[in-house]
């Protein structure tokens, strides 16, 4: 039997994700991990509003948001204190708009994460091969040959070598694929700020959030959902004799006891228990031949980077199998990604400099860098496939800045827009992040006449079949065209919230070519303006 095109090494959200993105632009794939069993833990629950997007496009959204929790505040005390000094938000609730209709992180526990993105990955029919290990790989110009090691249940091992199209490696700090490929991975690694992370039960005591902090020293405890009896813990500080070991339920309990006072709490079983030692490391590249890296740096933002990252690379890693595109696109992969990367790990490593014995400080929140964190003005200006503004072109960015002005922009988020309604055509409304597609690129067609489209609609038709969604969206109170019949899509913008959000005139014609991770790939006014992104990216239209 044929080994599927693409290999996918690590079966975390980044894998999984990758695998749900290539899938849904039919590309089969293998996603294996060398865990013998899916873990189970809090681990990184933050989702922000940037992913949240991807998530919406994906369709896996309203199974995320039915199983996580929002943010409550944290009573914050002093060591020794059974009353708290003040209770503040960590990170700020933002109320959604129109076009940011996902404005807060959610909440969500790492396994329960996983297990959803699992679940949809079931659905198109492919699973996670667990204690299947990726030992080392040889590229050619045709393929990888990849090594796997697969340990079964008794822990009998049995060596696989299989040839694949393509590999990726999404399996953390310690990747054999970023390893084989020599990638650096240049930076530092904070021993001094080694902190113990967890799940334990507790089963009186405690039920809101709360934290001590002091000096180097801080506990925070975060329980898992509102009826949970188990909860997350963060502790830095522990005794001198127990630095160099992972802390057992017990002894946390016993370091919690002597830096509170509060033995009224009564701990129960724990569940993971780990270390975390802060790495602010980034590789020089995340790409080379038939091989490519998702980044994963430690920091406040590693898990959603790298969701993102799958989100940029997915996209393109299905032209370029399919054929509709030159290997070169994947050289863009690094081209956007690694300045994003370098400005995020600025971003938390200066958060983590700030926030060493500040945080619980009534004034102290996570969000000091702005909005920042959200990453909604993550962007990619400068990137060789995106066709900017001429005045924009060359002009030094900031790649988590988002961008001036009303007008959308190229290399910027596409923004949502609420309360399209089907034109001439009975439907029940709906919004542009329902109408993205992670398969497709979405061309928006705003105002203008038949006459002023028609050199757009016949630029399109001469793109690959499946490649481009071609959307027409009409002004408030506008009459079905003449030429409807040549757009798959149309809606009326029957709020204005479509026409406001991108800062366009219904009277002169605005195409918004949104690709397939969300990201406006360009704006233009004309035919030639479209023509000119794809021609960017593919290898003839």
């Amino acid at each position: 039997m044929p080994h599927p095109p693409v290999l996918i090494a690590g079966a975390g959200p980044s894998g999984l994700v990758l695998a749900l993105i290539l899938l849904k632009n039919g590309a089969p794939v293998r996603i294996i991990d060398k865990e013998r069993t899916y873990q189970i833990g809090s681990r990184a629950p933050g989702l922000h509003p940037r992913t949240l997007e991807l998530y919406a496009t994906l369709r896996v959204l309203d199974d995320i948001f039915n199983s996580a929790g929002k943010i409550v505040p944290t009573a914050v005390y002093d060591f020794g204190a059974l009353v708290p000094k003040a209770t503040t938000l960590l990170l700020k609730y933002h109320e959604p708009t129109p076009d940011v209709p996902h404005a807060s992180t959610a909440v969500i526990n790492q396994d329960e994460h996983e297990e959803i993105l699992r679940a949809h990955l079931a659905k198109l029919s492919c699973t996670v091969e667990l204690g299947a290990e990726l030992r080392s790989f040889e590229q050619s110009a045709d393929g990888v040959v990849a090594r796997i090691v697969k340990t079964a249940e008794d822990g009998t091992q049995n060596e696989e070598t299989a040839t694949f199209d393509w590999l990726v490696g999404t399996d953390g700090a310690h990747s054999v694929v970023r390893k084989q490929l020599g990638l650096s991975f240049l930076g530092e690694t904070r021993t001094e700020s080694i902190m113990a992370l967890g799940d334990i039960n507790i089963e009186e005591g405690l039920d809101p959030n709360h934290m001590w902090n002091v000096g180097p020293k801080m506990i925070m405890l975060r329980p898992h959902g509102v009826t949970s009896t188990m909860f997350s813990f963060l502790f830095k500080g522990r005794s001198e004799y127990l630095m160099n070991k992972t802390l057992t339920g017990d002894e946390f309990a016993e370091e919690f006891y002597a830096l509170t006072g509060r033995r009224d709490v009564k701990f129960g079983e724990a569940g993971m228990m780990s270390d975390y030692r802060p790495n602010i490391r980034m590789v020089d590249r995340m790409h080379q031949g038939h091989a490519a890296h998702c980044h994963s740096p430690a920091g406040g933002q590693g898990m959603n980077s790298s969701v993102q990252d799958a989100g940029n690379l997915g996209w393109k890693l299905a032209l370029v199998h399919k054929g509709l595109a030159p290997t070169a696109l994947l050289d863009t992969y690094d081209e956007e990604r690694l300045r994003v990367i370098a400005h995020m790990l600025g971003l938390t490593t200066a958060l983590l400099d700030k926030g060493e014995g500040q945080l619980g400080k009534k004034d102290f929140q996570m969000q000091q860098h702005g909005d920042a964190m959200r990453m909604l003005g993550v962007n990619y200006r400068g990137s060789s496939i995106i066709c900017e503004a001429a005045d924009a072109a060359g002009a030094e960015s900031d790649p988590y800045a988002e961008a001036a002005g009303s007008r959308v922009q190229a290399a910027y988020r596409a923004p949502d827009a609420p309360e399209l309604m089907p034109a001439g055509i009975q439907g029940a409304a709906t919004r542009l992040f329902e109408v993205f597609s992670t398969s497709a690129h979405t061309v928006l067609v705003f105002g203008g006449d038949a006459d002023a489209r028609a050199p757009v609609v016949d630029a399109l038709a001469r793109f690959p079949p499946g490649i481009v969604r071609a959307v027409l969206l009409l002004g408030q109170g506008h009459a079905v065209p003449s030429d409807a019949p040549r757009f798959g899509v149309i809606f009326e913008d029957r709020a204005g919230h479509a026409y406001r959000g991108y800062g366009v005139d219904a009277d002169a014609l605005t195409v918004v070519v949104v690709r397939p991770d969300g990201v406006v790939g360009g704006v233009a006014s004309n035919a030639e303006g479209v023509e000119q992104y794809f021609h960017r990216i593919l290898i003839a239209v």
